[in-house]
């Protein structure tokens, strides 16, 4: 069995299959690149948010997440720091034992045809390419605020 890291809270996550967490996402799941300030390679993984908590994964079939990124009290922006990316820093707006401060930066995974269009000098594909990407970033940034924002909502 794999060790599983919960990242934020001391491994207080339970573990949770892709498909069930799909299932109750509300449609927010999809393929990020993820990456953090110690880790910095870009990895593609399925992504999906459910009970102030993004998920990640290596596959959309995985048993279990690879990691956790719990946004309760995070901080979610447009990255100033790295193109085309949502940043979240953990544990910034509330103070609680065991949750950790932690910075992840998520970006849109393109198509390999727009990348080999992209690479060979086509402009059009090259602009498509970016307004995908735009709207994926805006469409991930929009669902991850909102869930963030339930830390501060009334039950």
């Amino acid at each position: 069995r794999k060790k599983f890291w919960a990242m934020g809270a001391n491994g207080s996550v339970p573990q949770v299959r892709a498909k069930d967490v799909k299932r109750v996402c509300e449609g927010r799941h999809g393929w990020l690149n993820k990456a953090g300030l110690t880790n910095t390679k870009m990895q593609k993984r399925w992504c999906a948010i459910h009970d102030l908590r993004l998920y990640y994964y290596e596959t959309a079939r995985d048993a279990e997440p690879k990691g956790v990124v719990f946004l309760r009290g995070a901080i979610v922006t447009i990255s100033k720091r790295v193109k085309n990316a949502i940043e979240i820093e953990t544990g910034s707006l509330i103070s609680e034992k065991g949750v950790e401060k932690r910075t992840y930066f998520f970006t849109p995974v393109t198509a390999t045809a727009d990348n080999n269009a992209a690479m060979f000098g086509n402009e059009e594909a090259l602009r498509e390419q970016k307004r995908k990407a735009k709207m994926v970033v805006d469409q991930w940034h929009g669902w991850l605020t909102e869930e963030a924002a339930k830390t501060f909502t009334p039950l």
